[in-house]
């Protein structure tokens, strides 16, 4: 199952990248993160970080891949499966492009997908937003 969402946002990559790389600060701007503990740090490979999210159980997500100031992934495993976050970020004629995407697989995933592919689809779809609010919010070069 995957899930994707792709916006464009009027700031640039690198003010994009300060937002998205702030994993902590998430739930100072989304509403489909409730809180964020850093288990061992910045955002790298092989970080983790603990992840509460409205009405779902709070998740360890691993760091798998980061390209600083453009991309990472994160991949979480939970009963049945593994699910794969990924943030993408790439110049734009207005700013920038960032594409969200969610790959959900393994054994249970079949059964599981017509009960979490709303939720999912709905909470990318909310981050994406909340990022392009963030980003553009005037006050953002105020904080």
């Amino acid at each position: 199952m995957r899930h994707e969402s792709t916006v464009v946002i009027s700031a640039s990559p690198g003010e994009v990248w300060a937002v998205l790389a702030d994993v902590p600060g998430w739930p100072g701007w989304t509403p489909t993160v409730s809180s964020v503990a850093a288990l061992d740090g910045e955002l790298r490979v092989g970080h983790r970080f603990r992840v509460k999210q409205p009405g779902v159980a709070a998740a360890v997500w691993d760091v798998v891949e980061v390209e600083p100031g453009s991309s990472f992934s994160w991949a979480t495993r939970f009963a049945g499966g593994r699910m794969v976050a990924s943030h993408w970020i790439r110049p734009a004629d207005s700013g920038s492009e960032v594409r969200l995407q969610i790959d959900y697989s393994g054994g249970l995933a079949p059964l599981l997908t017509p009960l979490v592919s709303g939720r999912i689809r709905r909470f990318v779809e909310a981050e994406a937003a909340a990022l392009k609010r963030e980003c553009e919010s005037p006050t953002r070069n105020d904080r």
